[in-house]
């Protein structure tokens, strides 16, 4: 691979990842509203201004490589969105709609690592050391948000769907 069609890559997984902080910001305001545990709808308000920061990132990379954000809808983060709506439509029960909402946030914030693994690398790469740094935090910022969201699930969501 040239590193000219490395850097488009780059560009193009960065509108597709600037659209998915879109959409997950989008999200865990839907999940704020669903969420009846305390401590998952106070994550909820957390990842939503993270992620509001992530995108307000990209547009930042974007705009570092000429580049303009665009409409363009990535399809990952709009599957994982479909899917948590399924997973809601089963769930006929507060505790369990809570349990669904955690995994849909969770799969979100899994997706936002490996998406912002594969850039980070990509930047270092491209000689973006500022680029691959932030990602780097990005990453380190999903992966705390991640754990605590287990964290709370294993305490109060799992046991309250259970009981």
């Amino acid at each position: 691979m040239s590193k000219a069609a490395y850097l488009e890559w780059y560009k193009a997984g960065s509108h597709a990842v600037r659209s998915a902080c879109e959409q997950g910001v989008a999200a865990a305001e839907k999940a704020e509203h669903h969420f009846t545990d305390a401590d998952a709808k106070a994550l909820a308000t957390e990842g939503k201004g993270m992620l509001g920061r992530h995108q307000q990132a990209f547009v930042g990379f974007l705009t570092d490589i000429g580049e303009q954000p665009n409409d363009f809808v990535d399809q990952i983060m709009k599957g994982i969105g479909e899917g948590v709506g399924l997973s809601l439509q089963a769930a006929d029960e507060p505790e369990i709609v809570d349990v669904a909402v955690v995994t849909g946030e969770q799969t979100g914030l899994h997706y936002f690592i490996a998406a912002y693994g594969a850039h980070g690398a990509a930047a270092k790469a491209l000689d973006m050391p500022a680029h691959a740094e932030t990602l780097n935090r990005m990453i380190d910022e999903c992966s705390a948000l991640d754990r605590r969201y287990t964290e709370v699930a294993v305490a109060s969501v799992n046991p309250a769907a259970a009981a």
